[in-house]
């Protein structure tokens, strides 16, 4: 809330409209006849606070208000939604949401009552204990399991504030880094190889990567992908439209379900069968995309008037490519062999965002409703939620000419007034943290009043519009509260069925955590890892078509170093399971492997190479390709395949049980040269040994029944540690997020 002592007329503005709260909303009038549009919060003593629309709270003396007003606001009930302090603490505003979630519990039991067997709730979930907490935490911030110092020294911490401090401190690493682009990577279906000849989304992986490590906030990062122009290693956020190149209505109907919360995609075709949206509706709204090309003989066949550098670009490969064959023949190679792959080359750069001066947007040839004619053309029109939104700040857009339609369409989405923008993003947010969102789908909030609890949802709303849509600093907001520090549930929530948050919903790991915890098992500290030559592919893909002066030379020595590419990338694969981890993450600082490391380029190996095992590559889930190939662990664990949004599989399977037992990953962990196993080598009696092998795997120490069982399974030397390593990764403690 921002607290003032000026006068009213210090927070009016123009028109204000209503706040998406549900308070009560109305026109307040001071003693000088100003107005303001306002939701009433309540009274503190001889104070009033009004809540304005954009989600600022203003406190000032009740007799500044009209005798009318003031007399209104004595009898007026209080609103239920927290007040919003501008200027609140992670505690403060942490305690604001796990109000609103104790109310939504109480409400909760007269519904649980009318399912059968389902208890009362009497409030949170008992507090997770700190091993729960920190392999939690570790997991939903950082995207791994803690590896054993990192376990050891939180729960010896006897620092009361110490879950905070965590939270600040992962949330600041580069782990939070990995595991956020993993996230959006997934929701938004970022692929390394796309559908078009050569053309990779590495730009677009990287330019994301660098925006969440600054950590650009969400409302400028969507801004940036939806008005992106040109190629895109020339610009990393032209990759969003690009993924969809030459699908504009399927790009649309993924970017409203995605920053909107709407999911309209059956409206392509037809009026929505349950809701109120219309195809006329949608091509409305893909009119804002109607001038947009992603393709650069597109653009050349939609200007009115020819540009004649447009049209070179067109010709270049056609002039190339006849001197290209000739040098290549020349040279001894097979023309033949190499022709397309030159020929794909040079056509990734005709893939390019750009803006024509006519919006051709029009109506399907089959449009069979009564309000307009087939092929007609379509003048864009942002959607409505409710009868009032047309009056609210993100509908004032002006729009000159086609070339403006794209930044119009994207400063509407994106405005901090826009009903759905806020609401969307903080709901999938919240569903990060405990499982499950307070509206599902997360891609459809068709009603935010229908949801499980629409007072929480208004307010984490507000609150993200209140942190100016930094997602780090919502989810500190978050880690910090009650609700999710309490201990899972782990009761069977039925499909539809409604979950009221009374802790974090237990859930299987991703895919990504799950190879990224193998990874911490194996090299300690995987951020360690980096991946090397990330703009290798953009300085050797870029040809300026365009260009007068490009040659065939300068084009085959390009190409050349394209082809290139996957041989400075092995070359910088050069160390094995041996020389994981370091002194800061084995216990008595050696390596301890009885095998040789793998091979390694002659010499030292380079800082940034990558270390391997059995084929595989030991880095982190974000720096390998997106999504990994067929057969990679990923894939078989569930990796999205990048097609469908939030497109992987969390269900078991017959061949993740397969991997899991007898896979490459699984002999790794327990290889003798293996970081896990290296880090018992440390302490000298069994029974040290199976606390350390629990709490580098489980994060927790044994029960005294678990180390009776393990004594008797290491009855068989160094054959029984790797077996324990084997049985912990495989049961479901391990795999579950608890």
């Amino acid at each position: 809330m921002k607290q003032t002592t000026k006068l009213l007329s210090s927070l009016l503005v123009s028109a204000l409209v209503a706040s998406s709260a549900f308070a009560e909303i109305r026109t307040w009038t001071d003693t000088s006849g100003r107005q303001v549009t306002a939701s009433f919060i309540g009274l503190d003593g001889e104070d009033i606070i009004l809540q304005t629309a954009d989600g600022a709270t203003h406190k000032f003396a009740l007799t500044r208000l009209s005798p009318e007003d003031q007399a209104l606001a004595k009898s007026m009930k209080p609103s239920d939604q927290p007040v919003m302090l501008a200027n609140a603490t992670v505690a403060q505003a942490s305690a604001a949401v796990d109000r609103l979630v104790a109310n939504g519990l109480v409400r909760a039991n007269p519904e649980r009552a009318k399912i059968a067997g389902k208890k009362p709730i009497t409030g949170f979930n008992p507090l997770a204990n700190d091993e729960q907490f920190v392999r939690r935490v570790y997991l939903d911030i950082v995207g791994r399991i803690p590896n054993y110092t990192e376990t050891v020294q939180f729960v010896a911490d006897s620092n009361a504030n110490k879950r905070a401090k965590l939270i600040d401190m992962l949330l600041d690493s580069p782990g939070y880094n990995s595991n956020t682009f993993n996230y959006f990577a997934e929701m938004l279906r970022v692929k390394d190889r796309l559908e078009q000849d050569n053309l990779r989304g590495v730009p677009y992986i990287n330019w994301m990567q660098h925006e969440i490590e600054k950590n650009t906030s969400w409302d400028k990062m969507v801004f940036e992908m939806l008005t992106a122009k040109g190629k895109m290693w020339q610009d990393g956020a032209a990759g969003y439209l690009l993924r969809d190149a030459g699908m504009p209505l399927d790009n649309l109907a993924n970017t409203l379900a995605v920053f909107l919360g709407t999911d309209v995609a059956c409206a392509q075709c037809h009026d929505h069968p349950f809701s109120d949206w219309t195809q006329h509706q949608f091509y409305e709204m893909a009119s804002f995309f109607g001038a947009t090309t992603t393709n650069m003989r597109t653009a050349e066949n939609r200007k009115k008037g020819k540009d004649s550098s447009g049209m070179m670009a067109m010709n270049a490969m056609n002039d190339l490519m006849p001197k290209i064959e000739e040098m290549v023949t020349a040279s001894g190679q097979d023309i033949k062999r190499v022709r397309n792959g030159i020929r794909n080359y040079m056509g990734a750069n005709r893939f390019i965002v750009g803006d024509t001066d006519t919006n051709s947007m029009k109506l399907p040839h089959d449009y069979k409703y009564p309000d307009d004619k087939p092929n007609a053309p379509v003048e864009p029109k942002f959607i409505t939620w409710t009868k009032n939104d047309k009056n609210l700040p993100a509908y004032k857009q002006k729009m000159k000419s086609a070339e403006e339609l794209r930044p119009a369409f994207a400063k509407w989405a994106t405005d901090p007034s826009n009903p759905r923008f806020a609401m969307a993003i903080a709901n999938r947010m919240w569903k990060r943290a405990f499982g499950q969102g307070i509206c599902e789908p997360v891609t459809n909030i068709d009603d935010p009043k229908q949801s499980v609890n629409p007072e929480l949802l208004v307010h984490l709303a507000e609150e993200m519009k209140r942190v100016k849509f930094d997602i780090k600093s919502f989810m500190r907001i978050i880690y910090n509260t009650r609700a999710y520090q309490s201990e899972a549930t782990s009761e069977k929530i039925a499909m539809g069925e409604p979950y009221y948050f009374q802790g974090p919903l237990l859930r299987r790991m991703s895919a990504e955590q799950a190879w990224d915890s193998y990874m911490t098992l194996v090299l300690g500290d995987p951020d360690k890892y980096a991946k090397p030559l990330e703009d290798l592919y953009s300085r050797s893909i870029d040809l300026d078509l365009s260009n007068p002066k490009l040659d065939a030379q300068t084009v085959l020595v390009k190409y050349s170093a394209f082809r290139e590419m996957a041989a400075k990338e092995r070359a910088l694969m050069g160390g094995g399971l041996a020389e994981a981890g370091g002194d800061d993450m084995m216990m008595d600082g050696k390596a301890k492997g009885k095998a040789k490391a793998e091979a390694k380029p002659t010499g030292e190996m380079a800082e940034n190479a990558s270390l391997t095992y059995n084929g595989m590559v030991l880095r982190r889930a974000s720096t390998l390709e997106q999504p990994a190939p067929n057969g990679h662990f990923l894939i078989d664990f569930g990796q999205s395949p990048r097609a469908l949004i939030d497109g992987s599989v969390k269900t078991g399977s017959v061949p993740q049980v397969l991997m899991m037992m007898n896979g490459k990953a699984q002999e790794m962990l327990t290889s003798p040269d293996s970081l896990v196993f290296r880090t018992m080598s440390k302490v000298k009696t069994p029974p040290e040994k199976v606390e350390a092998l629990f709490v580098s795997v489980l994060n927790r120490r044994p029960t005294l029944a678990e180390k009776d069982i393990a004594k008797r399974a290491l009855s068989g030397g160094e054959d029984g540690y790797a077996n324990m390593i084997w049985a912990l990764i495989n049961t479901r403690e391990f795999i579950f997020i608890q």
